[in-house]
């Protein structure tokens, strides 16, 4: 290829990537116009046009012949999904999980979801001298811990009651044994957009969760502290769970989450 051929081609793709971007960054709540497109642009209208037309027929914006209006379409979040899909959650959280720890001096687990458990894919322990018996790849049932349940919170009574089966087995003083009892639990999580685990899984040991969500806004784990029961007293609870929240959100961020599924205002929490 010649060197006009090459800087026409460059040139090309340049400016029908600039007014992707345009039209992904300015029109994400109703769209943009032609005319908004070609003004910020600053190139001829016919060219704009051009550009806006080639990216609705390849998927990547969506026309509205109502409104007028050029609006991002499914095939950017279908790649970016593919390119988050080939990053490790565990990589993702990690830098995310050890700020937690170094901020509150608690033990912090990532856990997934695998059928009616909850399996353990990343810890990070604190400078503390009270160390969580918990390790990579351990299990636990969803029912009873802090991340299993705000991961079942975002599912219907239904699909919990699929998912935990009607066999509740108590494991301590405290564990939730029935699925009515799980169901009211449940809805105060989704109230305040975390949950607790009070001596429920574990003799001694309490923990404060929050789900992570995707681009797709499907929940894909969990973040947990973990410390004493002793230490779960209201002010602490608080506190916890503001700092659990803010990670889960960043995290969720990380992959491409840009709805907000946590009841308080956690940008300013601290």
């Amino acid at each position: 290829m010649d060197k006009t051929g090459t800087t026409y081609a460059s040139s090309t793709l340049a400016s029908g990537l600039a007014v992707l971007e345009f039209v992904a960054l300015v029109g994400q709540k109703k769209g943009v116009t032609l005319q908004e497109v070609t003004k910020a642009m600053g190139t001829h209208r016919s060219n704009v046009y051009r550009y806006l037309r080639t990216l609705v027929d390849s998927g990547w914006l969506v026309y509205d012949s109502e409104t007028f209006r050029y609006r991002i379409g499914r095939k950017p979040m279908q790649v970016a999904g593919e390119s988050l899909q080939q990053w490790d959650l565990r990589d993702i959280a990690r830098p995310f999980l050890e700020e937690l720890a170094h901020e509150t001096c608690l033990a912090v687990h990532l856990g997934v979801m695998s059928d009616s458990t909850i399996v353990y894919l990343d810890k990070v322990e604190s400078d503390s001298p009270i160390q969580m018996r918990s390790r990579l790849g351990m299990t636990a049932p969803l029912y009873c811990t802090a991340m299993g349940k705000a991961m079942l919170a975002v599912y219907s009574q239904l699909r919990v009651s699929t998912l935990v089966g009607k066999d509740l087995p108590k494991r301590t003083k405290n564990t939730i044994t029935t699925l009515d009892a799980l169901h009211e639990n449940l809805n105060r999580v989704r109230e305040r957009g975390y949950s607790l685990d009070e001596e429920e899984n574990e003799e001694g040991i309490g923990c404060v969760a929050a789900a992570i969500y995707d681009y797709e806004d499907n929940v894909v784990g969990a973040v947990s502290l973990s410390t004493l029961i002793h230490y779960l007293t209201p002010g602490n609870v608080d506190q916890f769970a503001k700092r659990v929240m803010t990670t889960a959100r960043r995290i969720s961020q990380s992959l491409g989450c840009h709805h907000n599924h946590w009841s308080i205002d956690i940008e300013r929490s601290y």
